[in-house]
């Protein structure tokens, strides 16, 4: 493992610490991911297969599992996969995860006859992947032609993201991110994947639901952060509207041509 790979892996042991209460665990992080299993649900019926990439501390994969959908979860954190596979004893559907330390990076090591009925990567993993195009040909080779792969990145317009901007622009500039973080346009990702995914759709996930760091907020109003939520859903397929989400789900259509590059 590179250096750049074991900065990460460093900086995702620590993180995991604090993930489930800063996140997971709180009203807002469950809007949020509640909006992206809809769409999973939809996707990836009992008896799928599927491949998850950065699978953190192993909700996504737990969820899927107790209806009926085998998963592959990888996560360059070794911390993240020891908490998942606690979390995943407490589940009757134990038998149909697997957890695997593997970073994005190195999806190649996955067998080559190890096809799956679709992939994902929910909240951002993505993000602090620089080589979005080694992924994609990794991906190509491991999901089946006419499967989905949903991708839940950072979106580049986030509404809450800017009002916060604006709110703390006399403070000073922030400190630098440990991890490489990129944030890809809609256009920019669709080109990476074009040579074998098409993109079938794409929604803003938080668009008027807070991020997790305003909990303290959603507690004290709790009647007004459920109709935000409301909202949320209803505008997070809309033009414009959409491209304002703290993340954008992007949902991929394997297609059976060769790669041209």
């Amino acid at each position: 493992m590179d250096s750049s790979l074991k900065l990460s892996e460093s900086y995702w042991n620590e993180a995991a610490e604090t993930y489930p209460r800063a996140f997971t665990e709180t009203s807002l992080g469950k809007m949020w991911r509640d909006a992206v299993w809809r769409e999973l649900d939809i996707v990836f019926p009992p008896g799928s297969r599927v491949l998850e990439l950065n699978c953190g501390t192993g909700i996504d994969a737990l969820h899927l599992a107790q209806r009926g959908v085998s998963v592959l979860a990888c996560d360059i954190s070794s911390r993240m996969i020891e908490l998942a596979r606690n979390s995943v004893m407490a589940i009757d559907r134990a038998d149909l995860i697997e957890f695997r330390v593997l970073p994005t990076e190195q999806l190649a090591d996955v067998e080559g006859d190890a096809i799956f009925d679709g992939a994902l990567s929910n909240f951002s993993g993505l993000n602090c992947v620089r080589d979005l195009i080694g992924v994609r040909r990794d991906l190509s080779r491991l999901v089946r032609p006419g499967s989905r792969v949903v991708l839940c990145m950072l979106g580049r317009h986030a509404l809450w993201e800017t009002l916060r901007h604006l709110v703390r622009a006399t403070e000073g500039s922030p400190a630098p991110d440990v991890v490489n973080v990129q944030r890809p346009s809609r256009k920019c990702l669709a080109k990476v994947f074009a040579s074998e995914f098409l993109l079938r759709k794409w929604k803003g996930i938080g668009i008027t639901v807070p991020p997790a760091y305003m909990e303290h907020w959603a507690i004290r109003f709790p009647r007004f952060t459920r109709s935000l939520d409301r909202v949320d859903w209803l505008i997070s397929g809309l033009p414009v509207l959409r491209s304002l989400g703290a993340c954008i789900l992007f949902e991929f259509e394997r297609t059976p041509h060769a790669a041209r590059d």
